[in-house]
């Protein structure tokens, strides 16, 4: 460890994939103004979505300020960069820079997207054989001592701080073994790449403590598995909150035109927000997770609820629930943005909202996709999401997700859609 006034000796520069996971080189702490003036070139073919191997030089440049010491190990330091082609151009399959691109879009319209999204995860023991079991026995805000990760959840708090990262509350989650940590309101961009290093830090303070934090959304078929419900809403240039309305506890009509067009484009979304073969096994009744396309007020079987909130105009959002913690951060942000963005454009309308428990009905309102590959189907079809992502980036993951579909279905076997395959557990576990 570094004395107290001490530089770090190491510079971990970290990226993120087309496909949502991160990615990190090291390169000593004296080199920071070398890798800010040339960058870092890396090679971009053996990172699914980036470079073919005949033109893979690819290069890593700083893409925010100062460098951010690990409080869990002070001898490094985190440099979140962007991604960029050999020719210095912004990498269109970058998802730092899908987003920048879709915010500009909604600035030119007066319009800035904030977000605070529900980081849930699992800690787990992996046995010698890779079976898996939850780290603790506790269910939802339990207490010592079935909450066997208070420790680890205030340790991982205390190092997100030590990261500027303001939380809002940590809690034991619903199913054992889960966790959740909550992220401040903030600016789209900067909570995307909260996100990123929010998960290095779980997954860095579990491994050190000797087991492991797993972003997989459904590890364990009979448990709930892990969201990342995203509370969002649009803000003018002002800080004024454009979903705010004069009747306390509701919504306002241009949050009614952005939950129309998140939900017209639903189900091509879920590729996006939901984006592995495991994350459908999430989105299933009975275990508080979305199944069906509809909004309403407190409602934790929809797609979309409206929290209850206090009437400050501040607090005025909305939670889009289909989202999970394996997602691209920036990507999911990006997309659900552009989605609501071209329900604004076209004045668009929801449906009436419900309070009905969809799990328990037998009315037509339509599902979410029940597979990856029908998911990735949608995505194809929907021109508004490719064109506001960008053509490139929307084709390199239907390829690999589809890629990554085939090769599911060779090892599942008759497991059929709900058991959790050793092909998933192998695949997703440790991904983040």
């Amino acid at each position: 460890m570094t004395e107290p006034g001490q530089k770090p000796e190491f510079l971990r520069l970290l990226f993120t994939t087309p496909l949502g996971t991160t990615r990190s080189v090291e390169v000593r702490y004296d080199t920071l103004d070398e890798v800010a003036r040339d960058g870092v070139y890396f090679d971009g073919s053996s990172i699914p979505g980036y470079a073919d191997v005949n033109s893979s030089d690819l290069q890593l440049r700083p893409a925010t300020g100062t460098p951010l010491t690990e409080p869990w190990d002070t001898r490094a330091a985190i440099q979140l960069c962007s991604v960029y082609e050999a020719t210095g151009e912004p990498h269109p399959c970058d998802p730092r820079e899908v987003l920048r691109k879709v915010l500009d879009e909604g600035s030119k319209r007066g319009l800035y997207l904030k977000a605070g999204p529900e980081i849930e995860f699992f800690l787990v023991i992996v046995s010698q054989d890779r079976r898996i079991s939850p780290a603790d026995q506790g269910g939802y805000y339990a207490t010592r001592p079935a909450d066997g990760g208070l420790e680890l959840r205030r340790e991982m708090m205390t190092s997100l701080t030590g990261l500027g990262i303001p939380t809002t509350s940590h809690h034991h989650e619903v199913a054992s073994g889960q966790h959740e940590i909550g992220l401040a309101f903030d600016s789209a961009m900067e909570i995307a790449d909260r996100v990123l290093l929010a998960r290095l830090a779980i997954a860095e303070i579990a491994y050190s403590k000797g087991c492991m934090a797993t972003f997989m959304p459904k590890p364990f078929a009979e448990r709930n598995g892990s969201g990342m419900h995203i509370h969002q809403s649009l803000w003018d240039g002002k800080g004024t909150n454009l979903f705010a309305n004069e009747l306390p506890g509701t919504v306002s009509e241009m949050a009614h035109h952005y939950v129309a067009g998140i939900m017209k484009h639903a189900p091509a979304l879920a590729a996006i927000v939901a984006p592995t073969v495991n994350s459908f096994k999430r989105l299933r009744p009975g275990f508080e997770a979305p199944t069906r396309i509809a909004w309403g007020p407190r409602n934790r079987t929809t797609m979309i609820r409206v929290p209850e909130f206090d009437g400050s105009d501040e607090k005025a959002r909305i939670e889009f629930r289909c989202p999970d913690p394996s997602c691209s951060p920036h990507l999911a942000l990006a997309a659900v943005m552009a989605a609501g963005l071209d329900g604004i454009s076209h004045g668009l309308e929801p449906p009436e909202p419900t309070c009905e428990d969809l799990y328990h009905t037998e009315d037509k309102t339509p599902s979410l996709p029940e597979s990856l590959i029908q998911a990735l189907h949608y995505l194809e079809e929907d021109d508004t999401l490719k064109q506001a992502l960008g053509e490139r980036i929307v084709g390199s993951i239907i390829k690999s997700r589809t890629a990554e579909w085939y090769e599911y279905l060779k090892t599942a076997g008759k497991s059929g859609v709900v058991d959790i395959t050793d092909w998933e557990i192998d695949k997703y576990l440790r991904a983040n």
